[in-house]
């Protein structure tokens, strides 16, 4: 198992958000060390109303990045302070056990 420090906790973090912001944050995330990413489509009511994405201005992403938990922090903080006020957007991230973790 990792010892417990911040470099080798394993997380998992996830932004759902508009579907404008994919091309935007990716390549941001990868700088900040994610070495990878899963997209999937994502539809749901939050407090910008329903997105069901019935019209491309309405379409949501669900991004997720396994990650250790500094890089988790780096994407985190980053995301937060560019693109919240400005788009939909949730952000959270939770602990994941992986096997080889030194893969992220």
């Amino acid at each position: 198992m990792n010892e417990n420090t911040s470099e080798n906790r394993t997380k998992v973090v996830v932004l759902v958000c508009e579907e404008a912001l994919e091309t935007i944050v990716l390549p941001e995330m990868l700088a900040a060390g994610a070495k990878g990413y899963t997209i999937t489509e994502a539809r749901g009511r939050g407090n910008r109303g329903v997105r069901d994405a019935r019209w491309l201005l309405s379409s949501n992403v669900r991004i997720e990045a396994v990650c250790n938990e500094a890089v988790a922090q780096s994407i985190i903080a980053l995301v937060e302070a560019k693109y919240s006020s400005n788009y939909g957007l949730v952000i959270y991230a939770t602990d994941a056990e992986v096997l080889h973790p030194e893969k992220y």
